[in-house]
């Protein structure tokens, strides 16, 4: 009687085994988080400008770091991107990334901004 549960065991172990593999040929392949490719690929400058990018214009931005971040996966885009090359590329497309500018006058070492120093002289 033991080999026969033996045998049992062996085709019930078989067939857990077939349907375990048609699962797996079954399942398509996982897409690659294509956004977290292209954030690897960004210098730390990059990153910065590439988050101004996302907070005025959060549609384009998030479909330029899917389509960039699949062709790194793709290998037809290397190196590292840095803050000019995301704003050369914004600017390209005609969304231009506004970027906070301050002007400020350092003496003796004291810093002013310009409009202190307006105030000053006027």
């Amino acid at each position: 009687m033991s080999s026969e549960e033996e045998l049992l065991k062996r085709r019930l172990m078989v067939e857990l085994q077939r349907k375990l593999i048609a699962k797996q040929l079954k399942r398509e392949p996982e897409k690659p988080d294509y956004t977290s490719i292209f954030f690897k690929h960004l210098s730390e400058d990059g990153r910065e400008m590439f988050n101004k990018a996302m907070e005025q214009y959060p549609d384009v931005a998030r479909k330029v770091a899917e389509t960039l971040g699949k062709l790194y996966h793709e290998g037809r885009l290397e190196g590292v991107m840095d803050a000019e090359t995301v704003y050369g590329l914004f600017e390209e497309m005609g969304f231009p990334i506004r970027i906070e500018t301050k002007i400020v006058y350092k003496k003796k070492g004291e810093v002013k901004s310009i409009s202190e120093l307006l105030k000053e002289k006027g």
